[in-house]
């Protein structure tokens, strides 16, 4: 319960929980009363996840940004991102929809996945990486720490759980938002892009070479 009304907590920015408890229940970590306020939303919650680890880059990134009409009118469709990398610890990627806890993933998480290395890739071709072809998807996610959430219209799930989204939307909203505010992002401080894209590079490289000694072996 405490976990969940943290989440809630982080999820809908500048709300306040004030959490209670008998202490005589508390068998784990949670505490007996607790004040649960994120004005942040979704960075405040991956900072706190991460403390002092060491990251790939200075900066997190995230963002917030809500579907609007040319008048401004909410078209009812909202993505929050954090994103940071941090090979030192086990990476995560944690995902939301409409609150609902998505533990399996989805479109969502499909459309981060696709925003963040095509951004990345975009930036290697430009700066003439010839080694940036090499990278996939599963090379930019391997230490990535990551908490999306996205608000849309009559979400469809698969199962009854609604462990994983499979609306079409989520991926084409999330890939579209995210992708131009990474492509800002990396142009803002091409140090860091280089930086992040190397780190990419090496998780690539070391990838295909496990995958060359086990073709190998099998010779």
């Amino acid at each position: 319960l405490h976990r969940m009304a943290k989440s809630k907590a982080y999820l809908f920015r500048g709300v306040e929980i004030r959490w209670e408890c008998d202490p005589s229940l508390v068998k784990d970590e949670t505490p007996a009363e607790d004040v649960l306020k994120f004005p942040g939303g979704l960075l405040d919650f991956l900072k706190s996840e991460i403390g002092k680890t060491t990251t790939v880059t200075e900066r997190e990134f995230s963002g917030r940004t809500e579907n609007k009409d040319a008048k401004g009118n909410s078209r009812g469709g909202a993505v929050e991102w954090a994103v940071t990398w941090a090979p030192g610890r086990d990476p995560f990627t944690r995902t939301y929809c409409n609150t609902i806890p998505t533990s399996q993933g989805g479109t969502h998480e499909q459309g981060l996945r696709n925003a963040l290395v095509k951004s990345l890739r975009g930036h290697g071709e430009r700066t003439n990486n010839r080694k940036t072809s090499l990278i996939t998807a599963d090379d930019v996610m391997d230490s990535a720490c990551a908490v999306l959430s996205v608000f849309i219209r009559e979400p469809e799930f698969q199962g009854q759980t609604k462990d994983k989204l499979s609306s079409a939307e989520a991926q084409k909203l999330v890939e579209s938002v995210v992708r131009d505010h990474f492509d800002h992002w990396l142009a803002e401080s091409p140090a860091e892009a280089d930086r992040l894209l190397g780190f990419a590079i090496e998780k690539a490289e070391d990838r295909l070479k496990k995958r060359q000694e086990k073709e190998t072996k099998r010779q």
